[in-house]
């Protein structure tokens, strides 16, 4: 089972919006998922629902929960462009609430090995320049 713990901050939209469904969905299949949780999916999913009308295979695809962002993105990524549901700011901080409530809160553990370039924590603003 692939998990969600995080999300980049350089995440492109289709990347966050799928990386949120598969948390919610993530939360929901481990039956931690809380009223929180459940409302900002279904708040994302109903946001998304209305976006993607007249695409029956993605209705279908946001009935069946999946727990891998990389299956969500293969499944709905081009969709999601076409109708530019990754520029859409109601979807995008439908999405950033969903990975907010589904997040663990408080001190983590990290572990990192042979990395260049990592950055752990929120609201974080880098710049890394590597050379050869």
């Amino acid at each position: 089972m692939h998990v969600v713990t995080c999300w980049r901050a350089a995440m492109s939209g289709i990347e966050l919006i799928a990386a949120a469904l598969a948390a919610g969905a993530l939360a929901g299949a481990t039956g931690v998922a809380g009223d929180a949780v459940r409302q900002a999916y279904e708040a994302l999913s109903g946001l998304l629902r209305v976006r993607l009308t007249g695409r029956p295979g993605v209705q279908q695809a946001l009935e069946l929960p999946e727990p891998n962002p990389d299956r969500w993105v293969a499944a709905i990524g081009d969709d999601l462009a076409a109708v530019r549901a990754d520029q859409d700011e109601d979807v995008l901080d439908a999405a950033r609430a969903l990975l907010g409530v589904t997040q663990p809160h408080g001190r983590q553990q990290v572990h990192i090995h042979n990395s260049k370039g990592v950055v752990v924590g929120h609201d974080n603003t880098n710049y890394f320049t590597f050379n050869g």
